[in-house]
This record gives C-alpha cells, structure tokens and sequence, in this order.
C-alpha cells in the first residue's frame, strides 16, 4: 500500500516508482534548440539547451556554480554562457572561462550531458558519462527518413506520470471510446483476441483484423482493399523507458494465402519523464502509402493530434486522482491489461 492510500502490485512500476538514468531520452525537437537558451526539467534535473557556434545541440546543468542562478535566464555569448548574477562565463563544456573580479577560473562542477541529434530530434544521455553509448539510442521508423513520409508531432507536455503514459500506449483497448470522435475504431476492436510476446526487455502485442469497411476511416481515402484478402495488425512495442512504438499496417495475401509487403503507418513515441509526476511526450507517424500528398499528411497529423490530447487530458485526470483520493482500494484487472502488465515488471525489475 503506498502513501496515498492507493494500490499497487509489488512488482509492478506505478507512479512512485524511482526514475531510471542510464537511459537516451528525447531532450527536445531538434528544431527547439536554437541560439536562445532555452530551459528544460528532465528526470527532475534542470538543464539549459541552446547550440554553439557550429550548430551542435549543447545541454547542460542549468545553474551557475557560484550563487545557482539560473543560466537559461543569462546571457549566450560567443564561446557560452555569461551567468546575468555575477558575470561567471562557461564555455560548451560547463567550464569556467571567465570571473570578472579575479584572474583565477576556479572549476566548475557544473555537468555537460551528452547529446546526439537523430533527424527530428535531440537525444540526451541522463546517466553516467561513461556508460554513454551511442549504439543504444532505440533505432525507429522516423530515423529512416528517406523511405517513409513523416509527419512530425507537436511537442505535449503529460501532466501525469511517464509510467501512466506507457501504459496507455501499451492498452490500445481504449481506441473505441476514449478517442470515439477521432480514431473512430469500431468496439470490435475490443474484443479481438491480442497476441504477446515478450523478448528480453521488449514487449510486443498486437491485434488481427480483416473487413476493410471497418478500417477505412484510418487510411487513405483513395486505398481500397475490398473484395481483398488481408490482414489487419494493429499493436506496438515497448522498447525502453524512453521509447514505444505503435502500428497500423495491412498485410495483403495473395491468391495462395501469402503476406505480401505491408502498407501502413508506424508511430514512434518518445517519453521523457519531467517529474515523477509529469513527462515530456513526442510523436511521429511514418507511412508508406499516398506519398506525396501533403493535404492528406496535414489531415493525418490533425487527427492524431486530436487523439493524443485526449490521451493528455485522461493521464491528467488519472495523475489528480492518484494524488487526490485516499480511499484504500486495489485495482481489477482485464485481459486488455497483459502488455502494460509486463511492461510495468519490466520497469520495475530494471529499477531493482
């Protein structure tokens, strides 16, 4: 029972559950970072992004190591950062270059993350320097951006817990009623059977499905695959605290009954927890189909912005209840639940 008066499995991640470091997490869009200094909470940390002369992305530990004023409220001069409290300069690297009343530059004990900027986004490294490595960042449909059209989300801020946000992601069973007006997922949906299928520590689940009359308002409008045999696969993966990964793809079969290439979408979700209590969300969907229409990319992206503020104002409301309700009580459970069960063992036993 934790100290709310709420219930939770015990070896299960919930909202109380430690933060994890040694992971990439989304820093920013790439097109946030600029030459203005720009201030950002991750994992509870508060860092200061903006990009040196040369354009690389730049994050560092947000506060001056003499007085902790705040260095995204200074000055970005040529070679970093002028503290506005005292007139202390930094360099790139969070190094002292300058002190206006001495001669001396005494260290700085303020950190430099590593970063590494993937197409659309900035990637930052949270935890020890040297257990960075680069070949970890999760590889996603969006970095492949030379076969699919993309369309690139907004930046969401989630006020709820991360952990809330994954498991949302991972129960897709909600489509039909929580995003009624604008996936517009039929109930069938619902009742399919799910397949799971966990590999070490990646979950994947999906749904089949067949009836084109029934999936037709997710797609295209000039795809028809009536009268066609196929199949459906409607699901996602969970591949890191940071990461998740959804689908929609149609699968023909040929007159023999064989898969023939798939059409479809993917989404890459990136979750960076800003709080315990809150996190920092991206999205990017990747298509194969209808490349070159631009109108249907701007319809797309629309919709599905329109279902992830749905997604924002659920996770919010179930954060207030977490926090505002005392009642003693121990959540039921369905069989929709299998996914974001593992996932949350799977969080759980990594902060272990």
């Amino acid at each position: 029972m934790t100290s709310n008066g709420t219930y939770c499995a015990e070896d299960l991640a919930d909202i109380n559950t430690p933060l994890l470091y040694d992971y990439w997490y989304v820093a920013a869009l790439a097109s946030e970072i600029s030459r203005d200094l720009m201030e950002r909470t991750i994992l509870d940390r508060s860092l200061v992004m903006y990009r040196d002369e040369d354009g690389n992305a730049v994050i560092l530990q947000n506060r001056c190591a003499h007085r902790s004023f705040p260095l995204a409220k200074s000055n970005l001069e040529q070679g970093g950062i002028r503290c506005k409290y005292h007139g202390i300069k930094y360099n790139h690297d969070g190094e002292i270059t300058d002190v206006p009343c001495q001669s001396k530059c005494p260290k700085s004990g303020i950190k430099k993350y590593i970063t590494h900027e993937i197409g659309p986004v900035v990637w930052v490294w949270m935890g020890d320097n040297d257990k960075a490595t680069i070949d970890d960042i999760p590889e996603l449909p969006v970095h492949d951006m030379d076969k699919w059209v993309h369309v690139v989300g907004k930046y969401n801020h989630m006020e709820g817990s991360y952990i809330l946000l994954h498991e949302n992601l991972c129960d897709l069973s909600h489509l039909p009623f929580l995003h009624a007006s604008t996936f517009k997922m039929p109930e069938a949906y619902t009742s399919t059977a799910i397949e799971v299928e966990k590999s070490g520590d990646r979950v994947t689940f999906y749904r089949k499905m067949t009836g084109w009359e029934e999936l037709k308002p997710f797609f295209h409008p000039n795809l028809d695959f009536s009268g066609q045999d196929f199949i459906y696969k409607s699901g996602g993966e969970y591949i890191t605290p940071a990461t998740n990964k959804g689908y929609g793809l149609i699968i023909p079969l040929d007159e023999d009954g064989n898969e023939q290439p798939e059409v479809g979408h993917y989404i890459s979700h990136y979750l960076t927890p800003e709080t315990q209590s809150s996190c920092h969300y991206y999205w990017f969907l990747a298509r194969n189909y209808q490349l070159d229409d631009a109108t249907y990319s701007g319809a797309q992206g629309k919709m599905i912005q329109d279902g992830f503020d749905e997604d924002c104002t659920a996770i919010k409301l179930l954060q207030e209840m977490f926090d505002k309700d005392g009642h003693d009580y121990k959540e039921i459970g369905i069989q929709a639940d299998k996914p974001g069960v593992i996932m949350r063992k799977i969080i759980k036993g990594l902060v272990d």
